[in-house]
Parts: C-alpha cells; sequence; structure tokens
C-alpha cells in the first residue's frame, strides 16, 4: 500500500506501520529489535493510524473534541490514544470548541432560523460544557439579532394576512415555539410585525 509497510518478524508475525513510523523507528531488514522496542513500535504505529484518521475527520470540516472523539471510538481506536491525539491537535489549534460552536450556531441560525433554546439542545450534541454552550449562544445572538430571525419568518405572511387569520397567527406562534425562540421574543417580534 502506498506508504504503508508490513513488517514480519521472525517468529512469523505480521503487522502493517506507516512510511513515518518506518523511519521514525530505523527499521530495516535483518534488524534487530528487543520486544520492548516492538511494543513502543506498535503504540507509536497506533498513534499514528489514531492521528492520520482524525486528521481525516477534520480535513472534511470542522469538528468539536467530544464529536471526533465519539467518531475515533466508533471506528475502534484507544480512548487513551484518542486522548493524547486530540491533546496534541489542541495544542496546535486544529481543534477548537469554541470556533466550532461558532460556526455551527451561525450555520444552524442561518438554514433553520432556530432560538437560544434550540440551539443550546443541538450544541449539548457536540459540547460537554454547558458553561461554553451559554458562552456561544450569548456571543451569537448578540451578533445576529433574534428579532430579525423571527422576522424573516413572519415575512413570508403579510400584516394584515396574520391579524385576519388567528389559525394563521397560532400556526406561526407555534412554528416559533419548536424553532426554539422563546414566548417573550417571539411576542415583541410579532407585536412589532403586525404594528407595521
Amino acid at each position: 500500500k502506498k506508504n504503508r509497510y508490513i513488517v514480519t518478524t521472525t517468529s512469523g508475525n505480521r503487522f502493517e506501520v506507516s512510511e513515518d513510523v518506518l523511519i521514525a523507528s530505523s527499521l530495516h531488514k535483518n534488524k534487530e529489535i528487543s520486544e520492548t522496542e516492538l511494543n513502543k513500535i506498535l503504540i507509536s504505529e497506533n498513534y499514528f493510524r489514531v492521528k492520520e484518521a482524525a486528521l481525516v475527520l477534520l480535513n472534511y470540516r470542522m469538528r468539536s473534541e467530544k464529536e471526533l472523539c465519539l467518531r475515533l471510538i466508533k471506528k475502534g481506536y484507544s480512548k487513551d490514544i484518542i486522548d493524547k491525539v486530540i491533546n496534541e491537535l489542541e495544542k496546535k489549534n486544529w481543534i477548537d470548541d469554541e470556533k466550532f460552536g461558532l460556526a455551527f450556531s451561525r450555520d444552524q441560525i442561518n438554514r433553520n432560523k432556530i432560538g437560544p433554546i434550540a440551539l443550546k439542545y443541538k450544541l449539548r450534541e457536540f459540547l460537554d460544557s454547558i458553561d461554553l454552550i451559554n458562552k456561544i449562544s450569548t456571543k451569537i445572538y448578540s451578533e445576529i439579532k433574534i428579532e430579525s430571525i423571527i422576522l424573516q419568518l413572519l415575512q413570508k405572511y403579510t400584516p394584515d394576512k396574520i391579524n385576519s387569520d388567528d389559525r394563521l397567527r397560532k400556526k406561526l406562534i407555534n412554528k416559533l415555539k419548536r424553532k426554539g425562540h422563546y414566548w417573550q421574543d417571539i411576542d415583541g417580534a410579532l407585536t412589532k410585525y403586525l404594528d407595521l
């Protein structure tokens, strides 16, 4: 395979190593290695594989620490090695939960017009820290005004149409609640829109 090598021991055991591990370990034909060295090589190879898998996932899109960890566990990698890889990637700023949370939040709000309740619920899937979730929510809704999100949904109908159709008004209110908006925000934006 490209950049991968098969190492065979005198006892007949075979294992695959990456080119990076092969070079770092100075492996070559007929090299004698102790069992301790062999274990170090296998640990290095496992680390390299986990890191490679993590980078493939991060290359596809930004991910949170929690999401990346769960994806790597699903692939069958050891939690200890995953933690070490994630630690290295965080030090290099290739994983940043706050940046991920803000980018994810912008996308969800722009595409789905969700409110703070739904956003916090969705962020819990990717982040464990409630403090960080609250920080992201506060920051994002200072950038993107909740009222403007609600007004975008209301503007599909004229104020006269909403005022004259009580069922439509209730339907819009319920839709906004399902999208995770607080009642006071819905009421304020609706009142403002209908008074135009």
